[in-house]
């Protein structure tokens, strides 16, 4: 494995990201992730830059230029992150209420462990004769 596939891979894991995750943060494809986390090749200056953004890295460490081992531990601010905030702040109260109830339903609808899909609509009631 080269020395950026397997820094990336690093940097990936201290920021607890999946391929995917990074890409929704990046913008950049999954498939041009993944064959850089495959060493097939290794990511432009431009792309790398973004990467080491979204994954609070040096680019020059990324890239192996820079002999520190591993990224420094810092909390990472995904893009998605700067765009939220963007967002909570053009909307009145009552709209940042109504932002955070979603946010709860859908948190609740994540960590739901019954495994079941829910049906929707609602039961027929039962005819008497």
């Amino acid at each position: 494995m080269s020395v950026f596939a397997d820094r990336l891979k690093t940097a990936m894991q201290q920021a607890n990201v999946t391929s995917a995750q990074l890409s929704k943060q990046t913008g950049i494809g999954r498939s041009s992730i993944s064959q850089w986390l495959s060493s097939k090749y290794v990511a432009k200056h431009d792309k790398v830059t973004t990467l080491a953004q979204a994954l609070a890295v040096n680019p020059d460490w990324l890239l192996g230029a820079d002999p520190v081992v591993e990224p420094t531990a810092s909390p990472v601010t995904p893009v998605v992150a700067e765009e939220l905030t963007a967002l909570w702040q053009q909307l009145d109260p009552v709209g940042q209420q109504k932002l955070l109830k979603k946010a709860r339903k859908l948190v609740a609808k994540q960590t739901q462990s019954t495994g079941k899909p829910k049906k929707k609509g609602k039961k027929k009631k039962a005819k008497k004769k």
